[in-house]
């Protein structure tokens, strides 16, 4: 009973700060058919919770930095603004991280830097058990 009511009180704070902080999600999730990306292989997250942002893991095609010229990814809200990015180093596909807005549609483009080609756009949803 001791134990219990130590970790309700321990646990307090950190609840109180998310709900002053945003939306408290637990499993969330990322909607993302990549199927026929040409850029994008996989967008997923593994996290229990989160508070206003998703971390996800985002895996790239192997020719996206050596044919396509992939060299950022941006993520944009539905209302337009910047939410994240990331560079894209050459020859990575794999760990890179970007933050996605929790519980709505966002927008992620690949982009070279170079010549600041647009290559591709891809709409991505967040989800999850929203518990305020």
């Amino acid at each position: 009973m001791v134990r219990s009511r130590r970790r309700f009180l321990a646990t307090l704070p950190l609840v109180g700060g998310l709900a002053l902080g945003g939306c408290l999600t637990l499993n969330p999730t990322v909607s993302a058919n990549t199927d026929s990306s040409a850029v994008f292989e996989k967008i997923s997250t593994t996290e229990p919770w989160v508070s206003g942002r998703v971390k996800t893991s985002v895996t790239l095609a192997s020719n996206a930095t050596s044919e396509q010229s992939v060299t950022d990814l941006t993520v944009t809200t539905e209302s337009g603004k910047s939410f994240d990015s990331a560079t894209v180093d050459s020859g990575q596909t794999s760990g890179l991280t970007l933050y996605l807005p929790a519980g709505e549609n966002a927008t992620i483009t690949a982009t070279d830097s170079i010549n600041g080609t647009t290559i591709e756009t891809h709409t991505v949803k967040t989800g999850g058990d929203e518990l305020f």
